[in-house]
């Protein structure tokens, strides 16, 4: 679960963002809403996800602008287990893996940390 990366769309005040961590962690919206400056933060529902993007939840890949419409944030922690990543590719039966290195030249995501381990607080 490390080396996977889970795409979550939240919205932060008004508007839509993209945020990428390894799937073994846990979202940490107090860190998101400190660095980010904004006072209000949910998830995307299923709706808003699917006019969005046309896609459903868990099919979301890690990927902003040009590709989506977000502005793309990756946690700090993704590839420092290994320099792997695997995410979904747009469905629920398809997965792509690559370098993580290589995905966050291409991706281009916006870092800080913002995830923890399910047994912090």
């Amino acid at each position: 679960l490390a080396v996977g990366a889970k795409a979550l769309l939240l919205k932060t005040d008004d508007k839509f963002r993209l945020f990428v961590l390894p799937a073994d962690r846990q979202l940490d919206t107090k860190r998101i809403k400190q660095e980010l400056k904004i006072k209000r933060s949910r998830f995307a529902t299923a709706e808003e996800l699917l006019e969005m993007t046309g896609l459903v939840p868990g099919s979301l890949p890690p990927f902003g602008q040009p590709i989506l419409p977000f502005e793309l944030y990756g946690d700090a922690a993704i590839g420092t287990v290994e320099d792997k990543v695997a995410f979904n590719a747009g469905s629920l039966a398809h997965s792509i893996v690559m370098k993580a290195s290589a995905w966050k030249t291409v991706a281009r995501p916006m870092e800080f940390s913002f995830s923890k381990r399910a047994d912090e607080r």
